[in-house]
């Protein structure tokens, strides 16, 4: 499975056991793999094991949500000598209260330091590793460790206003709770999921973010391109031009039948 992750990801051989080798293939992650809730938005709840997965985003054209691609990237870390495991998480972000533990991240542990990896959060998360509770790595992101909540990742919009993404503890996690936080986010009654299309990617500086009918590109956290797609044909087009997806069954189908046009 690890060869053909590697592959997946563009790297012609295994990255260090180091915070740079972690970083390049977290940042491959997030270009090669898109986030994308397309099983969910048609109908369905996806699979989450291994060789589920693998046949899926390795051997398809396609990415997942956070449950389905952080597991895939801890077990090929592991089998690449990587201390990694997994934890799962509330959303904060955009809303009044943390949300259920439906969010899945994982941890990875570098000569004695814990980082934050996560390569399927859709919204403006991490691009690379967070070192946990210290200021040292990306400067527009921190962690803190909040009494009640556990460990806080938020981000900073603006001077001196920091939004909290999510929070998460260091409570065991089995695939038992991830399985548990798929259902929610697939089922759950106006789960975003299943309401709408999300897919994301992260290919250097620049995010592609497609919403719906809305595509849109930032760079650094700047809009530079809105458009609103005007069919279904156009959005499958977006889907394979811009995210290098192949669309599902039942898609122009999910598009129509869910109001998006």
């Amino acid at each position: 499975m690890v060869d053909a992750w590697l592959s997946r990801l563009g790297l012609t051989a295994a990255p260090p056991v180091t915070l740079g080798g972690l970083t390049t293939i977290t940042r491959a992650h997030l270009d090669r793999i898109p986030f994308e809730n397309l099983t969910v938005f048609c109908g369905d709840v996806p699979e989450l094991g291994l060789e589920a997965l693998a046949a899926k985003m390795l051997h398809n054209r396609r990415g997942g949500y956070c449950v389905e691609v952080n597991p895939l990237l801890c077990a090929a870390l592991r089998g690449l000598g990587f201390d990694a495991r997994l934890r799962m998480a509330r959303v904060i972000w955009q809303r009044d209260v943390p949300g259920p533990r439906s969010h899945c991240v994982c941890i990875v542990t570098l000569d004695g330091v814990e980082h934050l990896v996560d390569v399927g959060f859709g919204g403006p998360g991490p691009i690379a590793p967070v070192a946990l509770n210290n200021d040292a790595g990306d400067v527009d992101l921190r962690t803190r460790t909040r009494a009640g909540l556990g460990t806080v990742l938020s981000r900073q919009v603006d001077v001196d206003d920091w939004r909290d993404l999510y929070t998460f503890t260091d409570e065991l996690t089995t695939m038992s709770d991830v399985q548990a936080g798929n259902w929610l986010a697939a089922t759950m009654p106006g789960s975003l999921f299943a309401r709408t299309l999300v897919v994301t990617r992260q290919s250097g500086d620049t995010r592609l973010v497609l919403d719906g009918a809305l595509f849109r590109k930032f760079a650094k956290g700047r809009e530079l391109q809105a458009e609103t797609l005007q069919t279904p044909d156009a959005v499958i087009t977006c889907l394979q031009d811009s995210f290098g997806l192949d669309p599902v069954p039942g898609l122009k189908d999910a598009l129509i039948r869910k109001g998006i046009f």
